[in-house]
């Protein structure tokens, strides 16, 4: 089944000299096509899913704002690529006529915003899932567009590659308005704090590896380490032994499972690491955090 979606578009003086060529899968529909405008054309369009739109010719002389209204004619001038949100109308105005080439690609939201989340953090998928954003390109999207035409085309690959082709052309198309430094700013959101919780306790309080947490989160490993520890402070291996010991903590507390069998079910290799291991973290060993904790609740 292909991608599901809601468009309506309209257009006056706009005329295909090109007929498009469409391919849809799953989670993407790319179409491109060549048209011509004439001087005062105009158009407006709307999708329920969020996708991207390259021109690959000087378009400056076309103009479009958000809504569906001829105030395009005092917009800005359309730039090479231009990523429209979900449910976000945007109306065209021509203040001059030309034939142009034009590359649109329509996403489901869920599967792009994983996608991107992966590579720039949450907080930068937020933005730009919040806003209409366009830039100049580049010669990397120039050439990314070139080989998405060649595949909706001609297909020479699975639905993967081309997927995977059309993420590159967002990460391409979105980089000048992101800077590195503001990517890499990013913060794991509570939810995907509870998750990581969730899931070391539901081990029972046995190492998770970097790359099962990062899965649980839905990010890649290195920007999950950078982003985690930029949240907790400490490094994924760290919170993960602070929280094995306050695990050991509460069941030294709380039951009657001897030193070794809490080493045991917390997953130490053997009682004489958890032992050092608990003394490098809490100043004490396990049997004598016991003894003083007890001693102090029968007082």
């Amino acid at each position: 089944m292909g991608l599901l979606q809601n468009f309506e578009g309209r257009t006056e003086g706009i005329e295909k000299t090109v007929p498009p060529r469409w391919r849809c899968c799953a989670r993407m529909l790319g179409i491109h096509w060549r048209a011509k405008g004439q001087p005062g054309a105009n158009g407006s369009y709307w999708s329920d899913v969020p996708r991207l739109m390259v021109f690959l010719d000087d378009m400056s002389f076309v103009r479009i704002s958000e809504g569906y209204e001829i105030s395009a004619r005092h917009g800005f001038p359309l730039p090479m690529v231009l990523f429209v949100p979900a449910g976000v109308p945007i109306s065209s105005y021509f203040d001059a006529g030309s034939e142009f080439m034009h590359l649109d690609l329509h996403f489901d939201a869920a599967w792009l915003r994983q996608f991107l989340t992966s590579s720039l953090g949450e907080h930068v998928v937020d933005d730009i899932f919040g806003r209409t954003i366009g830039t100049e390109g580049s010669a990397q999207v120039e050439a990314l567009a070139h080989l998405l035409m060649e595949e909706i085309s001609e297909p020479a690959h699975d639905d993967l590659y081309f997927e995977s082709l059309a993420g590159a052309m967002v990460m391409a198309a979105l980089a000048p308005a992101f800077p590195m430094q503001k990517r890499r700013s990013g913060r794991l959101t509570g939810h995907q704090m509870r998750k990581l919780e969730r899931g070391f306790d539901q081990r029972g309080g046995q190492r998770m590896s970097i790359a099962e947490m990062a899965q649980l989160v839905g990010l890649s490993e290195s920007w999950f380490s950078h982003v985690f520890k930029s949240t907790t402070g400490m490094t994924p291996v760290r919170w993960q032994k602070d929280r094995r010991i306050g695990n050991a903590q509460m069941l030294l507390r709380e039951s009657d499972l001897s030193v070794a069998e809490v080493a045991a079910r917390l997953g130490f290799s053997d009682q004489s690491h958890f032992t050092k291991v608990f003394r490098d973290v809490v100043g004490h060993t396990p049997a004598s955090w016991r003894r003083l904790v007890l001693h102090r609740l029968e007082e």
